[in-house]
């Protein structure tokens, strides 16, 4: 046999472990993993010089905006900018305009999503008006997202009958429901106590870690009764991460997801950049932030997800108050992991759990990304020693700006691998 493909001088996360390795692809599968010289011939050999080849990571949790939102990003300026980042699958988001809330809408979004260079999955949203056709909606979707608080878009369930009536349907459906964690009565409160302030703060103050924890605590009652799959999305607070884990610990089947700002920022990079930094749930103090730092080393958060949420520099540029929350992040996420792997805060290990083992666990994408012969061949191949900074002008999103603008560190995707096809990444 002639391989397509040579990957060679390269080291393999083989079974949990570095292996000095190569591997040959063939028609868009893995066909050999050995020793460089016990690989087959090939007319395209690429040196990897050292280099990793890691199993094909994901992010689970990003918002492409087609259709509807097309002047902030597409699937094909996203899926590039996914790309760029070493990301091999992504899980689209519902809230676009019209919402993914039927299966007619599902499918319009798979003809935008063809422009996509990487794979992927969609979830379906659930609202007061499709709860009982979540049944067929589960059969074109990967998962169920249920927004519990108002944010971008019009997608919301905040009534708690509501909510354990669709909880019941995706348990019946055998899907994952996805909670944005953000309670509406909670977040109410907090408002009114503070509709009088007008500064960077109001919408940290509004946002309090109670309106993620309330929101947590009635998701994991609500689960309870139901019996569904339940998982936590961009958590943010100490208060919800030890709910999480008593439920954990009470043999509950929840998971949950955080993302890089909120170990790596906290909210007095929100004070220096003000709207550009403007999400939900917002920024937290340094408590919370050390937390789920903590809670990524004690393996008591499962996922390392981007919340991916292009807005433009004008948009953004609004102000406090009018200024749209979200932030771009799929094709830095890598290299910030990485950099923290460097600078040990976290093992080397963690990083595929969270961006690859985990997710591919929880939303059942079987044998995806493995390093396995016979598999697919969806890779990251990385440089744990390439220097970077980030920078407007180097990045691939459509919105044309990173909140982590002007950070520098070492540890880079070099190549990613989509279904065989090796493709360089330009940083």
């Amino acid at each position: 046999m002639i391989a397509d493909i040579i990957l060679k001088n390269c080291k393999i996360w083989y079974q949990n472990t570095l292996i000095e390795y190569g591997l040959a692809i063939n028609e868009g599968k893995i066909v050999s993993i050995s020793k460089d010289t016990g690989l087959p011939p090939s007319d395209e050999k690429i040196n990897c010089k050292g280099n990793i080849i890691l199993p094909g990571l994901t992010d689970v949790h990003v918002h492409f905006r087609e259709p509807g939102l097309t002047w902030k990003g597409d699937w094909l300026t996203e899926s590039k900018a996914a790309l760029k980042g070493g990301i091999t699958y992504i899980m689209e988001m519902p809230n676009t305009i019209p919402p993914t809330t039927t299966v007619e809408r599902v499918l319009e979004k798979r003809e935008f999503a063809k422009k996509s260079v990487v794979n992927y999955g969609l979830y379906g949203g659930v609202s007061e008006e499709n709860i009982d056709q979540i049944g067929e909606l589960a059969k074109h979707v990967k998962a169920f997202k249920i927004f519990m608080g108002k944010s971008t878009g019009t997608l919301i369930l905040d009534k708690h009958d509501l909510v354990l009536k669709a909880f019941s349907e995706i348990s019946k459906a055998n899907k994952v429901a996805c909670v944005h964690a953000e309670d509406q009565k909670t977040m109410d409160e907090f408002s009114k106590k503070y509709k009088d302030r007008d500064d960077l703060m109001i919408h940290a103050l509004s946002k309090p870690p109670q309106v993620e924890i309330e929101a947590i605590r009635h998701a994991i009652r609500m689960a309870k009764q139901t019996k569904v799959k339940l998982h936590i999305c961009h958590l943010s607070t100490k208060g919800g991460l030890e709910l999480i884990k008593d439920a954990k610990k009470e043999g509950m089947d929840i998971t949950c997801e955080t993302c890089p700002h909120y170990f790596l920022m906290n909210q007095d990079d929100f004070k220096q950049k003000g709207a550009l930094l403007k999400i939900n749930p917002p920024l937290r103090s340094k408590e919370n932030q050390l937390a789920i730092l903590q809670g990524i080393n004690d393996v008591s958060i499962d996922i390392l997800a981007t919340d991916h949420a292009p807005h433009t520099l004008e948009e953004k540029g609004k102000g406090i108050h009018e200024a749209p929350s979200g932030m771009p992040g799929v094709e830095n996420s890598l290299q910030l992991m990485l950099d923290a792997v460097n600078k040990k805060m976290i093992s080397f290990n963690r990083v595929i759990e969270l961006m690859h083992d985990n997710p591919v666990k929880r939303f059942d994408l079987g044998n995806y990304g493995y390093i396995q012969k016979g598999n697919d061949a969806n890779l990251t191949i990385v440089d744990l020693k390439r220097k970077w900074k980030i920078t407007g002008e180097n990045v691939a999103t459509k919105s044309g700006w990173s909140p982590f603008e002007g950070w520098e560190g070492n540890g880079s995707p070099t190549y990613t691998v989509i279904n065989g096809r090796i493709l360089n990444i330009e940083l």
